[in-house]
């Protein structure tokens, strides 16, 4: 008999010495009893090869009627199979005969295979017995089934996990996953082989056709060797979540000029993925591009945008996503207004001072628009009546935000009766340079005073005649100061005092 390595499985004993009973002429045995596999399963084919041997000191042929494998002991008989009427084995002869048997439960077999048989030269019956031992255990590879979370009528996934702890490679390995009350979309895997003390994945898809417990079952069918077939099961039970539809749309506007545009963001507040999903915008006065979006998983949010072309400044927009959840077509919509009013700045809060032979024109550079001004001047016009003076010829304002304003001031010179002082502002709109004149008002300059010095015998005491003296130097000193002051923040080197 063949007798593998000493495994964990299972383990077969036959016994060591034929059991041979020999007529007056006959002389006969069963030497070998081959057991595949040495370590079955419950339920799972074991074949017996039975090889019988006709002695060469025999006198006649053996005929062999029945071989049979029994249960040996306990009450009654327990035949497992039976062969009849092989014929006969000459002296100096063997004959091989596979019987068959399987197995319900698990535990230690005590077996007999018994042969039938009669010798043809006395005429006497013969009856040879070969002693089986089988030791049958529930041992396959360890499946484990795993799932993700699953909604009703949406698709999802999980794993099956074969671990092979058997002694022995195994081969021809399929992994076959069924539900109750699920559509599998992807159940079958196969792999080539399995080696000892190795695992393989099986990846599956499933989608439950309704909320609720279901059940999966994994179906793991693989080859030992000796081309052994086997199969064992695993079975779990899952819980899944009624659809729940949940998707948002926020928009800003986003741009400048003719480059505006709606940036959106979809929001999936469901319990499933969305998919294709289609961001469109639709308006009287604009048209936008749309744009598709594969997928947008669950508690995720999406940014997209949509450019704009508009017909007016404004153009009230209304948002739409359509989009497939599990199985079925939805759609969300917003509304918003999108305006293309491109930067503008106007002067606001002039105020206009005299100082000496000098107007300081102070206010602010407002942006009225709805976009940004960027490299904003203001700038005294030089005309014939009109000159620009220090400390401030002209003033850097830089960017104005929309809607915002930055303050300023210039100093200019006149001459003769003038009544307006013209400011030239430019800035740049959309990469656009834009250019305006202003004319600031400088009639009415009530409550602007000038400070003009007497002369020393004017009639007044010499306290008083030195009082504007005195008045006249602190002034003279303060517009000093305001001039270095303004020197060192603008960086004018021609000043005048």
């Amino acid at each position: 008999m063949r007798y593998g390595a000493a495994v964990l499985a299972c383990l077969v004993v036959v016994g060591s010495l034929p059991v041979s009973v020999a007529g007056a002429s006959v002389n006969a045995s069963i030497s070998n009893v081959e057991v595949t596999p040495s370590s079955p399963a419950p339920g799972e084919t074991v074949t017996f090869d039975t090889t019988v041997r006709n002695l060469e000191n025999s006198d006649a042929p053996l005929e062999i009627n029945d071989i049979a494998v029994r249960r040996a002991g306990g009450r009654g008989i327990t035949e497992y199979d039976r062969v009849s009427n092989l014929g006969s084995i000459s002296p100096g002869s063997t004959l091989e005969v596979p019987l068959t048997a399987s197995f319900d439960s698990a535990g230690s077999k005590d077996l007999r295979v018994i042969v039938y048989g009669r010798d043809r030269g006395t005429g006497e019956n013969v009856e040879l017995r070969y002693p089986v031992k089988l030791n049958v255990q529930e041992r396959h590879p360890q499946v484990d089934v795993m799932a993700n979370d699953s909604v009703a009528g949406v698709e999802s996934t999980g794993e099956v996990t074969v671990a092979n702890g058997l002694d022995t490679r195994i081969t021809n390995v399929e992994v076959v996953v069924e539900g109750d009350g699920v559509e599998m979309t992807r159940s079958r895997t196969v792999e080539s082989s399995v080696a000892e003390d190795e695992s393989a994945t099986a990846p599956f898809r499933f989608r439950p056709s309704s909320a609720g417990q279901h059940t999966l079952t994994a179906t793991v069918s693989y080859t030992i060797a000796g081309d052994i077939s086997r199969t064992t099961t695993r079975t779990i039970v899952i819980e899944s979540d009624p659809l729940r539809n949940s998707v948002e749309l926020d928009t800003t506007a986003v741009g400048s000029g003719t480059d505006r545009g709606l940036r959106v963001a979809v929001s999936n507040g469901a319990n499933a993925p969305i998919t294709d999903v289609i961001v469109s915008a639709a308006s009287e006065n604009a048209s936008f591009q749309r744009v598709l979006l594969e997928t947008v998983p669950a508690s995720t949010t999406r940014q997209v945008r949509l450019n704009a072309t508009m017909d007016e400044p404004r153009a009230d927009v209304t948002v739409t996503a359509d989009y497939e959840l599990g199985t079925e077509t939805e759609q969300t919509t917003a509304e918003t207004t999108l305006r293309s009013v491109p930067g503008t700045i106007d002067l606001t809060g002039l105020d206009v001072l005299r100082q000496g032979g000098r107007l300081q024109i102070s206010g602010s550079a407002s942006n009225t628009g709805s976009t940004d001004a960027d490299s904003v001047l203001v700038s005294v016009v030089d005309t014939e009546s009109v000159t620009p003076a220090t400390p401030n010829r002209d003033y850097f304002v830089g960017t104005v935000p929309a809607s915002d304003f930055v303050s300023f001031d210039v100093y200019a010179r006149t001459e003769g009766n003038v009544s307006s002082v013209p400011l030239e502002v430019t800035y740049l709109v959309d990469d656009t340079r834009k250019r305006q004149t202003f004319d600031v008002d400088i009639d009415g300059l009530g409550g602007v005073t000038q400070q003009q010095s007497q002369d020393a015998d004017g009639g007044g005491g010499s306290q008083n005649s030195m009082l504007p003296v005195f008045v006249a130097g602190g002034l003279a000193l303060l517009v000093v100061v305001a001039v270095l002051v303004r020197r060192y923040r603008r960086g004018d080197d021609d000043i005048e005092v």
